[in-house]
């Protein structure tokens, strides 16, 4: 059995790493540009437990899934966006999860929510690792920094 969070209500009882992300500031790339990085970085992951694909694009975002490969289901397992904002000689950009399964251990019951595990974390670790390395190649100039990682 799997705990599954939505959205963005019960931030106190989220585990940490639900708050993980990466955000980045460029002066030359554009927000066509930093959202087709972010799809390039996705195919690239190789995580053996899970692998990280699109689903749908806008403008300003890109919204991305991880599937576990470990699980029968094949059910997604964690959901989360690429959010680009426009200023003046800019462009900003962060990850954000916005639902995720939580792992679940025989003594999980015994486990404070914030300590467990969220499923195919470590396929959106190397997303986001990925998706920096791109950037930082991209516009050597960039700012990125990572949170909650």
């Amino acid at each position: 059995m799997a705990l599954q969070a939505i959205g963005t209500h019960g931030w106190e009882a989220r585990p940490v790493q639900s708050k993980a992300s990466v955000s980045l500031a460029t002066g030359v790339l554009t927000a066509t540009q930093v959202l087709d990085l972010a799809a390039q970085a996705a195919a690239a992951v190789e995580d053996a437990q899970g692998w990280v694909r699109p689903l749908e694009r806008d403008a300003n975002r890109l919204r991305l899934v991880v599937r576990d490969l470990t699980r029968d289901d094949n059910e997604a397992v964690l959901h989360f966006d690429v959010e680009v904002d426009r200023a003046v000689g800019r462009v900003t950009a962060r990850t954000v999860i916005q639902s995720f399964v939580l792992k679940q251990s025989a003594v999980s019951a015994l486990v404070p929510v914030t300590k467990r595990k969220i499923a195919g974390f470590t396929a959106y670790r190397s997303f986001m690792q990925r998706y920096a390395a791109m950037i930082g190649d991209a516009d050597p100039g960039a700012h990125v920094s990572y949170s909650g990682d």
